[in-house]
């Protein structure tokens, strides 16, 4: 049986955290820069950052069965860092919202390369029953990390601009990479098999074979749509409550919600199902329509916390349930498939967001966005049958 007792959890926690940091950083500079060339700037550079996912996530999938996941995101750390210094050089020569464009959809092309890796070490190095929580675990250090680097990016952005916070978010993310690799070998069973399309397809099959599977992915390639679009709507909400430190401060509730749920994960003994999954994504959505309702920033935090605790149980315990039923030597390509397809509507998101801002206006678009997501949420829950006993 894997134990914990050999992992020197501190390396792990601390990678989350200045992995988490970094994100947090570009994330910020990346959605407000381009915020100020406007809806349709903001809504391409999230939509750059998405596409290369529904492209290139499995080939991230073959290479997480296939390589040692260290040396995998380390490699993805450096590369990283290589797109945000660039990134700082043509911003300085020649800024223009294209940069965040073409800088957000090479990250993205790095991430769905190299991060399906770090699904595999938390499988591979923990015992089943204990999956939950180590994934909470983790993501409450990512949390903590998100939780104050808003507020960090907000400081340096003002003080430095886009190029020295991009400066900073690159520096972290290297040492974030490189402690990783003091972590025990995970060498991947696969490695020898031979790599062709059988292989590769391997988790779109497993996939298609397991309804409950194919029932969840349905589910948040759904809601990811809505998601999405509230990425686009919600620096344009915040900038009529205070600007970019409202921004900030919405941010950081958020990622203080998800804090909050990870605590309750790691800390009361929970059965990873689909009927918890749902539950969640129903009070997900009342809460972004609440958001939405808010015209003061104090019921807005309120509500952004709520609401990101709630999709952060729902992503969290879905992560848990596929590493718990998924055979460890498909952990990498089931991942892969699984991103892929509950991602593959969500440019529709990002695309969409500008015109329904245009049209409704930027708060009452949290409101419909977050009435979608309830209801979509209650009609699968009323599909799996959220009231009969879990098979």
């Amino acid at each position: 049986m894997k134990t914990p007792l050999c992992v020197p959890r501190v390396l792990l926690l601390g990678s989350s955290f200045l992995g988490g940091l970094s994100g947090s950083v570009v994330q910020f500079v990346f959605a407000w820069a381009s915020s100020q060339y406007g809806a349709v700037a903001l809504g391409g550079t999230l939509l750059a950052g998405m596409l290369p996912s529904l492209l290139l996530t499995f080939v991230g999938g073959v290479f997480a069965d296939r390589n040692d996941a260290r040396r995998m995101l380390f490699a993805g750390a450096v590369v990283s860092a290589v797109v945000l210094f660039t990134t700082t050089w043509w911003h300085a020569v020649a800024p223009a919202a294209v940069v965040f464009m073409v800088s957000n959809f090479a990250l993205s092309v790095t991430g769905a390369v190299f991060g399906g890796s770090s699904y595999v070490i938390p499988a591979a190095l923990f015992p089943k029953d204990e999956l939950v929580r180590i994934n909470a675990n983790l993501s409450l250090a990512d949390d903590a990390a998100y939780l104050v680097g808003p507020l960090l990016a907000a400081a340096i952005f003002l003080a430095t601009g886009v190029v020295g916070s991009l400066l900073f978010a690159a520096a972290v993310g290297l040492v974030a990479g490189a402690w990783l690799l003091a972590l025990p070998p995970v060498p991947r069973s696969e490695a020898t098999e031979a790599l062709n399309l059988k292989f590769v397809a391997a988790g779109f099959v497993y996939i298609s074979k397991t309804a409950s599977t194919m029932r969840l992915v349905l589910f948040f390639a759904t809601t990811n749509v809505l998601a999405a679009a509230f990425q686009v709507a919600s620096p344009f909400f915040a900038d009529a409550l205070g600007g970019a430190q409202a921004y900030a401060l919405l941010l950081s509730a958020m990622n203080l919600g998800m804090t909050a749920s990870n605590l309750a994960l790691s800390a009361v003994p929970i059965r990873a199902s689909e009927k918890l999954i749902f539950a969640s994504g129903l009070f997900q959505g009342l809460a972004l329509a609440a958001l939405g309702r808010s015209r003061s920033l104090p019921g807005a935090v309120v509500f952004g916390a709520v609401h990101d605790a709630m999709a952060n149980m729902s992503s969290t315990v879905f992560i848990s349930y596929l590493q718990a039923k998924v055979p460890e030597a498909l952990l990498g390509r089931v991942f892969a498939a699984v991103n892929t397809l509950a991602m593959l509507l969500t440019p529709l998101g990002f695309a969409s967001a500008p015109w329904l801002i245009a049209r409704l206006g930027a708060a009452t678009s949290v409101v419909a966005l977050g009435l979608v997501s309830a209801a979509v949420a209650a009609i699968f829950c009323g599909l799996r049958g959220c009231l009969a006993k879990e098979s």
